[in-house]
């Protein structure tokens, strides 16, 4: 016997909506979470200027030295900034890169309806620009600051997150790294949203928007 497969669109734009709607809707705390990350990243003018990219600053800055709050800053994603683990080659043009996983691991004893997230940020520093010339800091410690400053205690996943983890390392070809591991408790995929973009949480019904 035939069975009979029902979908939740109709045409090739529905079904884009659809994956589009994951960036936004609780139902997928992976691409949710990495999406506010993004969010974040891209709106830290401290973070994108220590990638010491000249071609992109007039995106950050005008002429005279001031914040272009309208500049292109999402220049950096997909290239500085990514949202998986990419491990640098050695390279010609000196580059620094900032990535970011997303984890699950356990769930908190006696509490079913929760479970830790895990955030790890992998800053990978070129050692031949290891130090930032205007502050004499390192690069990398700079980063790493600037990710405490913007995720530590925040509640930017809905509860309030800490660094459990800020370690300093160096690769094979010369990068400098820092990764950074943060924690968090979600809820525990009790969640589902229907194509009306109705939120159903255990019993209980909500608008999302």
């Amino acid at each position: 016997m035939d069975i009979e497969y029902k979908y939740d669109f109709d045409t090739k734009d529905g079904l884009i909506t659809k994956l589009t709607n994951f960036a936004d809707n609780p139902d997928d705390d992976c691409i949710r979470c990495k999406e506010k990350i993004k969010n974040a990243l891209l709106h830290c003018p401290e973070l994108l200027y220590l990638f010491h990219e000249e071609e992109y600053e007039k995106e950050l800055f005008d002429k005279n030295g001031s914040l272009k709050l309208d500049g292109d800053w999402d220049c950096y994603y997909m290239d500085n900034i990514r949202p998986y683990l990419y491990i640098p080659e050695t390279q010609e043009k000196i580059k620094h890169y900032l990535c970011y996983r997303i984890m699950f691991n356990d769930e908190p004893l006696y509490n079913k309806t929760e479970k830790y997230l895990e955030i790890v940020f992998y800053i990978f520093v070129n050692g031949q620009d290891a130090i930032e010339p205007m502050t004499g800091l390192c690069r990398h410690d700079l980063m790493a600051s600037m990710l405490r400053e913007k995720f530590n205690w925040s509640n930017i996943f809905g509860t309030h997150c800490r660094i459990t983890s800020n370690q300093e390392n160096i690769t094979d070809n010369y990068f400098l790294t820092r990764t950074i591991t943060l924690e968090c408790t979600v809820l525990n995929s009790i969640v589902k949203t229907n194509p009306n973009n109705f939120t159903s949480v255990i019993n209980k019904t909500v608008r999302t928007y």
